[in-house]
């Protein structure tokens, strides 16, 4: 059986940044496998800028963003 990574997801390049995170995560979430806990207590997202940001969750599923110095 042959293995196919996950359809391209593209966010949208405007707008407001808690929203652009949020559609990212609910990307992620969909491709994720359901069946594994999660591991990682943080994630890093480049913006198209060259921006890098931290995006974590607590425990009530409120998403967090801080940028990151490069």
């Amino acid at each position: 059986m042959a293995v196919r990574p996950p359809a391209p997801f593209s966010a949208q390049l405007s707008g407001n940044l808690q929203d652009q995170v949020r559609q990212v995560a609910d990307a992620l979430s969909r491709k994720a496998d359901q069946t594994l806990e999660p591991v990682y207590n943080a994630v890093l997202l480049m913006a198209p800028g060259g921006a890098v940001y931290r995006v974590t969750v607590d425990d009530t599923g409120l998403l967090t963003t801080a940028a990151v110095p490069r």
